[in-house]
Order: structure tokens, then C-alpha cells, then sequence
């Protein structure tokens, strides 16, 4: 009986004991930095635009990048890299301009240009 004892001691101790695992390598440095891209927009029109963006899939909250007046340039924020986003001008007025999706490269900088006659319709959710 003693054997057992001891033999179901060892394979209690053998379950409990739990394996060392190596530190964690050190993070790529290009994918531990923030994936973001420069955003500038050219507003050629008549109107004071508010830039925003929402991700592919994510559902319809806008996330607001900046504000561009009429007949100028302007820097944005950071927008995400690497990911598919709508941009999206929208008038004091509350109508929008939309783009269709697109991927922004890391550490890149685009230049939307919104012509003169951009055509800003009423948003789906009713602004």
C-alpha cells in the first residue's frame, strides 16, 4: 500500500508542477510601434469641414480627426494604417462626402482633395 501512497504522491506533485516558459522575446520595433498615417485635406469648397473616419465593419461610430476651413489646407490627426477606413467631410450644414474604403500606409501621408463641386448629400443616420 505504501507504494501506491507514494506513487499517487508523484503523480499529484507531477500534475501540479507547471513549466517554466522562456521571457518574451523583445517586440518587433516596427510592429510595436502605433500603425498610423498623416492625413491632409485640401478643402476647395465654400464650406468649414469636420474630417472623420469609421473602420470597415465597425459599425457607424465616427471618430473625428480635425477640421479644415473653406479654401484651404490642413493637417489632421493620426488615422489607423494598415486598415480599411470610410473618410468622411461633413458641413456645418450636417451634410456629408464620403469616400469608399481605403487602406492608409504606415508612417504615409495622403492628400484628400475635395474639389470645389464635391457633392455633400444629407447622412444615412439623419444629421
Amino acid at each position: 500500500m505504501k507504494l501506491s501512497a507514494a506513487t499517487a504522491a508523484l503523480v499529484l506533485i507531477a500534475a501540479c508542477a507547471t513549466t517554466v516558459s522562456p521571457p518574451p522575446r523583445e517586440p518587433d520595433p516596427e510592429r510595436a510601434r502605433a500603425a498610423l498615417a498623416t492625413l491632409v485635406i485640401r478643402n476647395e469648397t465654400a464650406h468649414r469641414l469636420e474630417i472623420l473616419y469609421r473602420t470597415v465593419g465597425g459599425g457607424e461610430a465616427m471618430v473625428g480627426v480635425g477640421h479644415v476651413d473653406a479654401r484651404a489646407t490642413a493637417e489632421m490627426a493620426p488615422v489607423p494604417a494598415a486598415e480599411p477606413l470610410i473618410l468622411v467631410a461633413r458641413t456645418t450644414a450636417g451634410t456629408e462626402l464620403a469616400l469608399p474604403p481605403r487602406t492608409f500606409t504606415i508612417d504615409g501621408t495622403w492628400t484628400w482633395l475635395i474639389p470645389p463641386d464635391a457633392r455633400f448629400v444629407r447622412s444615412r443616420s439623419g444629421l
